[in-house]
């Protein structure tokens, strides 16, 4: 009998140990993210009297293959709200301000963050246990990658702008654009600048330069400056308004928001510009 309980713990170790370990320092998670590039998984929960939420760890969070899954993806966050426990000050003061700061309203809300704690994407309790649950979250990081890879294409620095136009014999696409609250804005950038078709027009016949002028977030000050200054310069009223330059920044059109995705929005950069698209350069085989 000993020999035979021996045996069980030694078989549950390895699973034990495969349980996925949790953070509760949002500051930790931030700082461990960026370190290994990744997304923070905040796990908004009420422990020890939700339950949704101990359905959700105790179908999901508590497997060991939720645990190999995050390993490479996540740095996992638990912001807890209990009623029969007592959190520490410190603890329960930083988890209610992220509460208010999210908008957080029901448990379990699970918030996909950047580094910079900005929220990229939200989940909830699922049925089907770690292997659906993963699966959707990976549709939602995989966006964020996305996002990511087609934000790094623009620039934010006009001069830099102008200048690599010119060098590249391309014209400058400058979009005027209140990313964090200008609902167009937002639905330009959703439906044309961050997918591969734009993406691979622009690589061959524009430079992409973003003036953001956002509300819920800080510009430096030397980039909000400039903004501010381009935007007296080029009279710009009203969001998104995009401006087509030549590489001596004299404009050669004006454009905005147009419905159909890619294809039309580039129709209407060609009339405006006035400037027939190159075309994309054949794969090497």
């Amino acid at each position: 009998m000993r020999h035979l309980i021996c045996s069980t713990l030694l078989f549950a170790l390895p699973l034990l140990a495969q349980e996925a370990a949790w953070l509760t320092k949002y500051e930790e998670a931030k700082e461990l993210a960026k370190k290994e590039n990744k997304l923070i998984l905040a796990d908004f929960t009420g422990s020890d009297w939700c339950g949704w939420c101990i359905k959700l760890k105790e179908e999901v969070f508590s497997k060991p293959e939720f645990a190999t899954w995050a390993k490479d993806k996540v740095v996992l966050l638990e912001l807890d709200f209990p009623r029969k426990t007592e959190l520490p000050a410190e603890l329960k003061e930083q988890n209610e301000k992220l509460r208010k700061e999210h908008g957080v309203q029901g448990y379990p809300t699970v918030l996909l963050l950047d580094a910079e704690g900005k929220k990229v994407g939200e989940m909830g309790y699922e049925e089907g246990g770690p292997a659906l649950w993963t699966k959707k979250a990976d549709v939602q990081i995989a966006a964020v990658k996305t996002k990511a890879e087609a934000d790094s294409v623009w620039t934010t620095d006009y001069k830099e702008a102008l200048a690599r136009a010119k060098k590249e014999k391309k014209y400058v696409i400058a979009d005027f654009t209140g990313s964090d609250w200008c609902g167009w804005c937002i639905k330009l950038k959703d439906e044309v600048f961050s997918q591969p078709e734009f993406l691979e027009w622009a690589k061959e016949n524009a430079v992409l330069l973003e003036l953001d002028y956002p509300r819920k977030t800080k510009l430096p000050a030397e980039l909000k400056e400039q903004n501010e200054k381009l935007k007296k310069e080029f009279k710009i009223s009203s969001y998104p308004t995009i401006v087509f330059l030549d590489g001596n920044g004299k404009e050669l059109g004006r454009g905005g928001y147009v419905a159909g995705g890619p294809a039309k929005w580039i129709e209407q950069a060609e009339k405006k510009s006035g400037v027939k698209s190159k075309k994309p350069k054949a794969a090497k085989k």
